[in-house]
């Protein structure tokens, strides 16, 4: 008679965890896999640290004298001429202030706040690190003084843009007749013959002529001595100035009543022999 077998004898057996298993690993978990869990836990913890590191540490240095505005330049054609806002003015024009940070330059706002100017034509506004604000203004042109009945005078640039106003006019410049004067940065309208007319003035006939005047034969020159020069509707009025200019070399204006130089190569002289003596 064969003896029992011992309790569990013959009965398949748990092997347990492999040697070197760590207590609590759970069955059939690779002893690695748990290290490797842990070892990505660790890495993306230093990420997120670094993270914020260099968050902190660049919002810090943003606001440090490392990244503050040291110098706002204006630079571009005649940047600090003699007409219009110097070159100070227009820095001040952009709010922008020295030692403020350079990551807070609102340069959208320096162009719109520097374009307001009148005399002011384009304008960019860039950052050069580290620490320079560039302003590129390219300024508008004076070419005529406008003169309004009341004998307000403004300063107009080729297209009319109304540039300043001013107490008198300004020497060297020619001077337009107008009914009235715009405020400044506006473009005035029905400017166009005139202005054609200035920027076809030669130096010869400055001497000549006291102002450009609209009417309804189109521009008339006030001469010196009450004279009248008739212009007329020019495309741009150099031949009707270059005929104008060779009669004034041919008669006595104490004499002229009106030149009429519309038809340019056959102008007409108008006398007034009691004016004559």
């Amino acid at each position: 008679m064969t003896d029992p077998a011992p309790p569990g004898e013959g009965e398949a057996r748990d092997p347990g965890p492999p040697a070197g298993t760590p207590v609590g690993t759970p069955a059939g978990t690779p002893a690695g896999t748990r290290e490797a869990g842990r070892s990505r836990r660790l890495v993306m913890a230093w990420i997120a640290l670094a993270v914020v590191v260099v968050g902190v540490g660049g919002f810090v240095l943003s606001r440090s004298e490392l990244l503050d505005v040291d110098e706002v330049r204006v630079v571009g054609p005649a940047a600090d001429g003699g007409w219009g806002p110097s070159a100070g003015d227009l820095v001040v024009a952009t709010g922008i202030e020295v030692g403020s940070p350079m990551l807070g330059v609102d340069v959208h706002e320096a162009v719109r706040r520097v374009a307001a100017e009148p005399w002011v034509a384009s304008v960019e506004v860039d950052r050069r690190w580290p620490g320079t604000v560039e302003v590129w203004v390219r300024r508008r042109v004076p070419v005529a003084n406008a003169l309004d009945p009341s004998a307000a005078v403004a300063v107009l640039d080729a297209e009319g843009t109304v540039l300043e106003h001013r107490s008198r006019p300004v020497d060297g410049l020619p001077v337009v007749r107008v009914e009235r004067l715009g405020r400044a940065g506006t473009r005035m309208a029905g400017l166009a013959p005139l202005l054609r007319a200035v920027d076809a003035m030669t130096p010869e006939l400055d001497p000549w002529i006291v102002a450009l005047v609209p009417a309804a034969s189109g521009v008339v020159a006030e001469l010196v001595g009450g004279v009248e020069a008739v212009l007329g509707h020019g495309e741009d009025y150099h031949d009707e100035f270059r005929s104008l200019a060779t009669v004034l070399t041919r008669v006595e204006l104490a004499c002229i009543v009106e030149i009429d130089v519309s038809i340019h190569a056959s102008p007409v002289v108008r006398r007034d022999e009691a004016r004559c003596g």
